[in-house]
């Protein structure tokens, strides 16, 4: 496999974004007085002493000290070894969901952390399940940025894998979106940052495929053959997603709703 990285450039004051091949990962440095941290690591060991490397020639001199992983999929966790030596955050069930191999984090944590890099600190939360049940949001209110990881992306559709949870997601950048300024730059997983009202649109759109999902589960339809062209999304997302939000319903047993009927007179 071919792995490369793109220059580091930045979005903010002392926040930088580069682009890590093949898949397109978004990996972010945040730059303080005192220390830096970096935003997930790639996709194996020397991509990620690769990233470290060229992250350490952006930060003007300031130690990189901390890394943190918004989830567990390889293209964003692979690298964690070559930063052993720094302190490595994630949530408490990241090491679970790793691949067999993957070195663990040093600070795990549950609900929240925050890194104190000098002049700025960044935020690191979990809102709930989504792209998985272990997503991590990096914030620097300072600076007015945030890193979702895959909670989105704007190179494609957000992707909704097995370990996927469409029905709690869009709640999740709902307590995203209530902790970030007005002005805030959003970084995605992959893809171009946006900002709020893309943001917005992002999860006006899964709401949309959510609604579909519940109206196919009650019906007793699966998503095979459901697309339609007025859909937001092209089909192979749209219906992946759908798909996992049935088997999600179906996993939790959730009943299904029958129509309710206008009364009579009316």
């Amino acid at each position: 496999m071919e792995y490369s990285l793109g220059p580091f450039v930045p979005v903010a004051d002392r926040v930088l974004v580069a682009v890590a091949e093949p898949e397109g990962v978004n990996v972010g440095v945040v730059v303080g007085s005192s220390g830096a941290l970096l935003v997930d690591t790639g996709s194996s060991p020397d991509q990620g002493r690769a990233i470290r490397a060229a992250a350490e020639g952006v930060t003007g001199g300031v130690p990189l000290t901390h890394v943190v992983v918004t989830h567990a999929h390889y293209d964003h966790v692979g690298g964690l070894a070559a930063f052993g030596d720094l302190v490595t955050l994630g949530h408490e069930h990241l090491g679970r969901a790793c691949a067999e191999g993957t070195p663990a984090v040093s600070r795990a944590f549950a609900m929240a952390s925050a890194v104190n890099l000098g002049d700025c600190h960044v935020e690191l939360a979990h809102f709930g399940r989504g792209h998985t049940d272990h997503d991590v949001v990096a914030v620097v209110p300072g600076r007015k940025v945030a890193f979702l990881g895959d909670l989105m992306e704007t190179s494609a559709e957000p992707s909704a894998g097995p370990d996927s949870w469409p029905g709690e997601w869009g709640a999740s950048l709902d307590w995203v979106a209530g902790m970030l300024p007005r002005d805030c730059v959003i970084v995605p997983g992959h893809g171009p940052a946006l900002d709020m009202d893309g943001a917005g649109t992002q999860r006006g759109e899964m709401q949309w495929l959510h609604e579909r999902a519940q109206s196919l589960y009650d019906a007793g339809k699966g998503a095979a053959g459901a697309w339609a062209s007025d859909w937001p999304w092209p089909q192979e997302p749209a219906e992946r997603f759908v798909a996992q939000a049935i088997l999600r319903m179906r996993e939790a047993g959730r009943p299904r709703r029958r129509p309710t009927l206008p009364l009579l007179g009316s």
